[in-house]
């Protein structure tokens, strides 16, 4: 389970650039589907990484990793929207993926 959620969180992370990339290079932003799905994937991410924690059961100094991923993709859920401004959503994106980056480094660190 653990290397699902290691190898799923790479992509992901990948995922996430490209929706940022084309966020930042479209002037419509990324498409809603695309984003909605890239949203989606994430949660299922958080899924994974909760059942890789009961599993596993890590040291409770093992904390920030998953505070990371969930500040990220709570971020990607309210500043993404597409009711909001596309300088919030092009900010969203940016935050969620340099938290979702940080938070694969203190795991993989």
């Amino acid at each position: 389970m653990l290397a699902f959620h290691m190898i799923y969180g790479v992509l992901l992370i990948l995922l996430v650039l490209l929706v940022t990339i084309w966020e930042i290079a479209r002037p419509s932003g990324a498409p809603r589907g695309l984003r909605g799905a890239t949203i989606g994937l994430m949660d299922l991410q958080i899924l994974i990484g909760i059942i890789t924690w009961i599993v596993k059961k890590p040291s409770w100094s093992f904390v920030a990793h998953p505070v990371f991923m969930i500040v990220a993709i709570i971020i990607a859920h309210i500043f993404t929207s597409t009711r909001r401004s596309r300088r919030s959503r092009v900010t969203g994106w940016i935050v969620a993926f340099v938290l979702l980056v940080l938070g694969a480094a203190l795991f993989h660190g």
